[in-house]
């Protein structure tokens, strides 16, 4: 009776013993998958991008892009930082920036660790290689709810990178050589084709274009022009027809062997417009530092 009853606690300690590590697995399972989770999502953000994007990219397919993004990164996020992500552009800015200079981002050192006062955070630092020759370092903290799900990603300091995809060169006259080539790809199918800059007063990040409405649909074709510090350039161009002056104060000035109106001041909006064959053009903004001489050579630049 007695070796019976010393058989039976033997087995339940032993069955005791490996349900106890087995749980104990399975918690350093679930704690190692949420890191894996983290890792994942850096290494997706700061690769690429890679040929299936570059082409939604290519074709300017904003839903096809939208989905992507979504497929990519929901499983990880919660809805609310999803959400959040997509509003404020984390996902794809660096891909758009890499896209936009024809370079592409590859991780080269990286590591993820746990953070010692916060269980559900995680600091991460990478160095991330530019095709272009370029390196940039990357630090930052994720963090995340009880279920691993991801709530904020934050970077410590993300100009460095943001500067490393940068191929532009500076004239001596400190304006930005532009590649006009992409405007141009882009606006191929359109119902006439303008000139486009080869110089501007800024590094461009990135150009938006919007079509004339009903009537203007083939006639007119705007071009807003980012840069990183937030400022912009606005060009308008209208096939077969005028852009007024009349309700503004303008001087007659010499584009080339061209006369265009020029109106505003340095340190405010200024305007420039002029014709070019059968297009008028407009370029307008409000830009630190640009002289009424810089934006005349920007104009002169054009083709």
């Amino acid at each position: 009776m007695m070796k019976k009853f010393l058989f039976i606690a033997i087995t339940l300690f032993i069955t005791a013993g490996c349900a106890s590590t087995q749980s104990s697995g399975e918690n350093t399972e679930e704690e190692n998958t949420t890191e894996d989770d983290v890792t994942k999502v850096l290494e997706q953000i700061f690769s690429g991008p890679e040929k299936e994007l570059a082409q939604l990219y290519e074709e300017e397919n904003h839903e096809g892009i939208s989905n992507y993004y979504m497929d990519q990164f929901e499983p990880y996020f919660t809805e609310e930082f999803m959400t959040q992500a997509v509003d404020t552009n984390l996902l794809r800015s660096f891909h758009q920036k890499a896209y936009g200079n024809d370079v592409h981002m590859e991780i080269g050192n990286m590591s993820v660790e746990q953070s010692e006062e916060t269980e559900t955070a995680y600091n991460f630092e990478m160095q991330i290689l530019i095709s272009n020759g370029e390196t940039a370092d990357v630090s930052g903290r994720v963090n995340t709810n009880e279920e691993g799900e991801i709530t904020r990603i934050h970077y410590n300091d993300i100009q460095t990178l943001l500067h490393a995809f940068d191929k532009a060169v500076e004239t001596e006259d400190g304006l930005f050589e532009y590649d006009r080539s992409k405007l141009v790809s882009r606006t191929e199918d359109e119902a006439y084709q303008p000139k486009y800059p080869t110089i501007m007063p800024f590094e461009v990040d990135g150009v938006e274009i919007e079509a004339g409405v009903m009537e203007q649909k083939d006639t007119v074709l705007t071009f807003i022009f980012h840069a990183e510090t937030n400022e912009t350039m606005e060009l308008m161009t209208v096939k077969d027809a005028e852009i007024s002056s009349q309700d503004i104060e303008t001087e007659e000035v010499s584009i080339g062997d061209q006369t265009g109106q020029y109106a505003g001041n340095e340190g405010e909006t200024q305007r420039l417009i002029w014709k070019d064959e059968s297009i008028m053009y407009e370029l307008k903004g409000n830009v630190d530092g640009l002289s009424k001489d810089d934006l005349i050579k920007v104009a002169e630049s054009f083709k």
